[in-house]
């Protein structure tokens, strides 16, 4: 009979259980448990449509941005659907984009700082290692977590908060920076830039950008913490390990790097009407609760055409072609190794991108343009799709009677980590499969980013 373990994991905004089914020391089944819910989508039933600007953000501490951009656009995709143009100016449209991003930004160094390279040192007996990434103490665990405080100061100066923020509104942004305000920001890039430089890749962010193949980066990058995690990754023979089903989605064309796509057995074009969610091992079946035996997770499994879809920056790298990362999962497939590391090339090239963007903010453009009709005189249903940092997030909104009459969110954990539907596991219940030790699991799940409060949002 297989041993069963069952595991609670922290560190994953919020907690989720994991339950191992062994059988001679290898892990044959595993179900991931989401198991805090939380019901945001039916406290947002009944509500003005423009509650849900505050009510969304608040789905979530760290990507809570996503969460008001999603809703935004979801909001404006009704104006459209009913005849409305709705006018955004490229002003408007800049900021939301950097905010956005550099919420992206700040998960991408805590998480890697703060949950990644800690991990190792349950497998390391290494002092030195210890005294550079033990939590609290450890001096590159302190520099990542300023780091990631110095980018989120860009997102206070022009979303006037974080979390929560809701300074985005149909129409634009309620927010007007002057000359002075771009300046600071434009800093805080650098600030992020030369951190990725020198503390990352150990090199010119250029320079590390011309890698297209791991050789290659074997023999420029020396040193930097990038390389660092690599080497452990090799030692414990991490490059091996958390392969998925090789199956992708992004939903939305966010920057040079981030481009809409699915990848199935090759590049197909994205339709979001294929999107599905399966409700077999849900506690949570057609807007009530069931308890019945086989089910064991508050979230649903999701499915494009079908099939389960990994979704976050290894997707990103792969939809957009990156030849780094096509050659990397060429060598090593979709494993630990290039999962965690798809996540920290964004930190530099997003970077260089909000740079760029802040450069091209014209201060005298408006940074608001009033709809011609209020959002509550209009029925119908809209869809706002982004790149959050865990991956893609949807947003669907129904209109009626100048309520929300429904609301559903589809969240990139949910993707990941919901349960398995009849004929698929989930990515990361797949990628637990096979291992045979379950410290080496945790980091798998882990390699995701996981939240488990979107999750079961």
């Amino acid at each position: 009979m297989p041993k069963i373990e069952r595991k609670v994991l922290n560190r994953v905004e919020g907690e989720i259980h994991l339950k191992l089914l062994w059988d001679r020391d290898v892990i044959k089944d595993a179900y991931i448990q989401n198991l805090n819910f939380r019901g945001f989508e039916f406290i947002l039933q009944n509500k003005p449509p423009l509650d849900a600007l505050v009510i969304t953000p608040r789905v979530c501490g760290i990507c809570g941005h996503a969460h008001l951009i999603a809703t935004v656009k979801a909001l404006e995709d009704i104006y459209k659907k009913n005849g409305y143009n709705i006018q955004l100016s490229s002003k408007a449209k800049l900021i939301r984009k950097i905010t956005h991003t550099v919420e992206i930004i700040q998960n991408h160094i805590r998480w890697f700082y703060l949950f990644v390279m800690p991990d190792f040192l349950k497998l390391e007996k290494d002092e030195k290692l210890k005294q550079l990434y033990v939590p609290i103490k450890g001096t590159k665990w302190r520099k990542g977590l300023n780091a990631s405080n110095e980018a989120l100061k860009i997102i206070s100066i022009l979303a006037g908060q974080w979390p929560h923020t809701s300074y985005a509104i149909p129409g634009g942004v309620m927010c007007d920076p002057v000359s002075t305000d771009i300046v600071e920001c434009i800093n805080l890039a650098d600030f992020i830039i030369r951190f990725f430089e020198d503390e990352i890749v150990g090199t010119d962010i250029n320079n590390y950008l011309s890698i297209t193949s791991f050789e290659e980066f074997m023999d420029k990058i020396k040193e930097g913490d990038l390389r660092k995690f690599i080497d452990l990754s090799i030692k414990n023979r991490m490059e091996k390990i958390g392969r998925s089903y090789n199956r992708f989605i992004t939903l939305d064309t966010v920057s040079p790097c981030i481009k809409e796509g699915v990848i199935k057995k090759r590049n197909c074009k994205l339709n979001i009407n294929k999107i599905k969610e399966i409700e077999t091992f849900s506690f949570l079946e057609k807007n009530k609760h069931n308890f019945s035996r086989k089910k064991y997770s508050w979230a649903k499994a999701v499915r494009y055409d079908g099939l389960p879809m990994e979704t976050g920056p290894l997707a990103r790298k792969i939809t957009a072609e990156n030849k780094l990362f096509s050659n990397l999962q060429a060598t090593f497939g979709d494993s630990y190794m290039v999962r965690v590391w798809a996540r920290i090339d964004e930190i530099g090239r997003m970077a260089l991108t909000v740079k760029s963007w802040l450069l091209g903010i014209n201060i005298k453009e408006p940074s608001y343009i009033k709809p011609v009709i209020d959002i509550d005189r209009l029925e119908g249903e809209g869809t706002g799709a982004v790149e959050a940092a865990r991956g893609s997030l949807l947003h669907q909104v129904k209109i009626k009677d100048r309520k929300i009459k429904n609301y559903n969110i589809i969240t990139p954990t949910t993707w990941n980590l919901g349960p398995r539907c009849e004929k698929y596991l989930s990515p990361a219940e797949k990628a637990i499969i096979g291992l045979d030790s379950s410290l080496k699991a945790e980091m798998v799940l882990r390699s995701f980013d996981v939240c488990s409060v979107c999750t079961t949002h």
